[in-house]
C-alpha cells in the first residue's frame, strides 16, 4: 500500500471540497445568519488546510494508483468527506452533537436521506442547500466527478471508478474513463437543469425547486419540508418526481450508449426490462391492496379516505413504489399506516433497489436477475446433471466469476443485515425498527418502519445505534467489498 500516494490524492480532493463549500457559503451570504456564514468559513478552512498539508507535504515517490490505493482513496474519502461535510451542521449549532452532524452528513453523501432533524423548515437556507448539495454530489459519486475534471487523477482514474461504482458494466468503459465520466456528468447536470423549471412551474419556490432537483436526480430524498413531498399536495409535482427518479434509477451507462448512438444495446438490455416489469407489478399489487383491503388491515385499524378510490390508491402506491425502489425515499403518504402486505413489499423493494450503474441504492436489479437465473439453472441441473446451461443477461453469457461475485455479495449483504439488526436490538431498538432501519440504510433509502417511519426521523435512536447506521450507509453506498477490504490486513501488505 502506497500510503503517501493515498494521502496525497486525498489532499487534492480535500482542496476541491473546500472549493465546493464556497457554493453553500454564497447561498448563506444571500440568505443566512452570521452563525451559518461562519460555519461554512470554518469548514472551508479546515478542509483546505488539511488538503494543503496532505498534498504538498506528502509527495509520493510512485504515482501509479493500483487497485489497493484506489480502494483506500475511495473509502477514506467518503469517511473524511462526511467529516468535513458535518462541520457546517456542528459549527452552526443546527445539530446538538457531533454524532448527529456526522449522521446527517453521511446520510447526504451516501444519498440515504435519513435525517435527525425534527423541524427541517426551521433550518437556515444555507444548511438546507448544503444538505441537498451533498446528495447531489454523492449521487453520481464525488470521486467520479473528480476523475472527470482532474487529469492528475485520471492516470489511475479507472481504479477509482471501479472502486466507487463496481457494477457489471464498468469493465467495458475503463479505457476511456475520463471521457465516460465527463459524459455521465453532462447527462447528470442536464437532468438536474431540466427538472428545476418543471418543479418551479409546478408550484415550488425556486429555492425548493433547486434543492428537490438535487435530491431527485441523486435519488437522495432530502426535502426542505417536514412532510416531504406530501407538503406540496400536488399530483403534477409527484408525477414529475416519479419520472425523474425512475430515470435516475436506470443504468446511466444506457444514457451513455444513447449519446454515443448505440440504440440497439439499450433496447436489448434485459435489466431495464426487468426493472420496469418489477416496478409495474409492485405498483399494481400495492394499489389493489390499498383499495380492496378493509380498515382492519391497516396499521392502526383506520383506512384513510384517499384510498377509497382506485385513482387515489394508484397515486400513492405508484409514488411510494417508485420512490422506495429507486431509493429516492420521498414520501407523499405515511406508508407505515398501510396494510402489512404493503409495508413488507416496500421493504423488499428496498433490498432490490435500482439498476446497476445508477444513482439508486439496494442490491441492484442485475444481481437479483442473476440470482434468479442461477437458481433456475441449479434446478435444471438436478433433472439433467450433464446439461450445460449458461446464465445470460441481455442475450450474452455471464462469466462464472461474475455469478460467484454476485452470490457472494448477496450472502455478505444479508449477513451484515442480520448482524447490524442484532446490534441495534442490543441497545433497545424495537425489532421492526431495527430490521427496517438497517434495510433502509444499507439500501440508501432513508425512511423505514415503526419508530423510523415515513413521518418520523432518527433523532430518537441511541447514539451507538446511530454509528452502526452510519456504517451501514457507507457499506450500502460503496457496495460492501470496498469497505470490508479496507479492514483486511491483506489490503495493507506489500
Amino acid at each position: 500500500m502506497n500510503i503517501p500516494l493515498v494521502l496525497h490524492t486525498l489532499g487534492t480532493l480535500f482542496l476541491l471540497l473546500s472549493g465546493i463549500l464556497l457554493i453553500p457559503f454564497g447561498v448563506s451570504l444571500f440568505y443566512g445568519t452570521r452563525e451559518e456564514i461562519w460555519a461554512f468559513v470554518f469548514s472551508l478552512i479546515a478542509s483546505g488546510f488539511t488538503g494543503l498539508v496532505f498534498k504538498y507535504f506528502l509527495k509520493p515517490k510512485k504515482e501509479d494508483i493500483t487497485i489497493r490505493e484506489g480502494l483506500a482513496i475511495v473509502a477514506f474519502w467518503w469517511m473524511f468527506c462526511a467529516l468535513f461535510g458535518a462541520l457546517p451542521y456542528w459549527f452552526s449549532g443546527t445539530c446538538d452533537t457531533f454524532c448527529d452532524s456526522y449522521f446527517e452528513s453521511m446520510s447526504g453523501l451516501t444519498t440515504t436521506g435519513a435525517s435527525i432533524f425534527n423541524d427541517i423548515e426551521a433550518l437556515p437556507k444555507g444548511i438546507l442547500f448544503w444538505r441537498s448539495m451533498t446528495q447531489w454530489l454523492g449521487g453520481m459519486g464525488i470521486v467520479v466527478f473528480f476523475v472527470a475534471i482532474l487529469p492528475t487523477i485520471g492516470v489511475g482514474g479507472h481504479k477509482l471508478f471501479s472502486a466507487e461504482a463496481p457494477d457489471l458494466t464498468t469493465d467495458k468503459i475503463k479505457p476511456r474513463i475520463a471521457q465516460t465520466a465527463k459524459i455521465l456528468w453532462v447527462i447528470y447536470l442536464s437532468l438536474t437543469a431540466i427538472l428545476i423549471p418543471f418543479l418551479w412551474f409546478g408550484g415550488m419556490e425556486f429555492f425548493d425547486a433547486v434543492c428537490h432537483s438535487f435530491t431527485t436526480v441523486s435519488t437522495g430524498g432530502f426535502s426542505t419540508k417536514n412532510q416531504s413531498i406530501a407538503a406540496f399536495d400536488s399530483l403534477f409535482i409527484e408525477i414529475v418526481i416519479m419520472v425523474f427518479a425512475f430515470i435516475a434509477g436506470c443504468n446511466f451507462i444506457l444514457y451513455y450508449q444513447l449519446v454515443t448512438g448505440k440504440f440497439k444495446k439499450v433496447l436489448a438490455n434485459s435489466e431495464i426490462r426487468f426493472f420496469v416489469s418489477l416496478m409495474l407489478c409492485a405498483i399494481c399489487l400495492i394499489t389493489l391492496a390499498l383499495f380492496f383491503f378493509d380498515s382492519t388491515s391497516y396499521n392502526g385499524g383506520v383506512k384513510d379516505h384517499k384510498y377509497d378510490s382506485i385513482g387515489g390508491s394508484l397515486r400513492y402506491a405508484a409514488f411510494q413504489a417508485v420512490s422506495i425502489m429507486t431509493s429516492a425515499g420521498y414520501c407523499n403518504a405515511d406508508f407505515d399506516l398501510w396494510p402489512d402486505f404493503c409495508r413488507v413489499f416496500l421493504v423488499l423493494l428496498m433490498f432490490i433497489g435500482g439498476c446497476a450503474g445508477s444513482t439508486a441504492g439496494g442490491m441492484k436489479v442485475a444481481r437479483i436477475m442473476l440470482l434468479c437465473k442461477s437458481g433456475v439453472r441449479e434446478l435444471f441441473h438436478v433433472l439433467r446433471p450433464r446439461a450445460i446451461m449458461h446464465v445470460k443477461l441481455s442475450g450474452k453469457p455471464v462469466s462464472e466469476d461474475i455469478i460467484t461475485n454476485t452470490l457472494g455479495f448477496i450472502v455478505i449483504n444479508l449477513g451484515l443485515f442480520g448482524v447490524f439488526s442484532l446490534i441495534l436490538t442490543i441497545f433497545g431498538t424495537e425489532l421492526i425498527t431495527s430490521f427496517s432501519a438497517i434495510a433502509s440504510m444499507m439500501s440508501n433509502v432513508g425512511p423505514a418502519l415503526a419508530d423510523a417511519g415515513a413521518t418520523k426521523n432518527y433523532s430518537g435512536i441511541a447514539y451507538p445505534c446511530k454509528w452502526v447506521l452510519i456504517f451501514a450507509m457507507l457499506v450500502g453506498r460503496l457496495e460492501i467489498y470496498t469497505v470490508i477490504l479496507i479492514f483486511l490486513p491483506l489490503t495493507w501488505k506489500k
